[in-house]
């Protein structure tokens, strides 16, 4: 193998960049002009101030073959947990619910559907 020289030994490495600059105001997303897709519109809800993907547990009445209860997804398929009703909790039960199709809780009968998010903003202007 071939040697390096000293001087390349004793050089302290440097960063190439040092700084960050930030060229946006305070509140702005730096992508906002170059953005597309899930994420432009992830931001476009930002701005409004809904989160388009909601972390929190779906609540909300107890789902029925009529009015089964709705749970939303970018994807075709997602995994949910089922707790039961208020005046009779159960253990959590997962299973995988797909779109298309209704899933029935197995322990305390709830029915689910899962259907796509953009339906649930299709009702807000930006």
């Amino acid at each position: 193998l071939r040697k390096l020289p000293l001087r390349l030994l004793r050089t302290p490495c440097r960063p190439l960049f040092s700084r960050v600059r930030h060229f946006s105001k305070p509140g702005d997303h730096p992508g906002d002009e170059q953005s597309f897709g899930r994420e432009a519109e992830e931001l476009a809800l930002e701005k409004i101030g809904v989160d388009r993907y909601d972390r929190e547990p779906a609540t909300g009445p107890f789902g029925t073959l009529e009015k089964p209860a709705v749970i939303y997804s970018a994807q075709k398929e997602r995994v949910v947990g089922c707790v039961g009703s208020k005046e009779e909790p159960h253990d959590v039960y997962w299973f995988n619910l797909r779109a298309g199709m209704k899933h029935v809780c197995t322990i305390c009968g709830q029915v689910f559907v899962l259907e796509d998010n953009s339906k649930r903003y299709a009702n807000i202007e930006s």
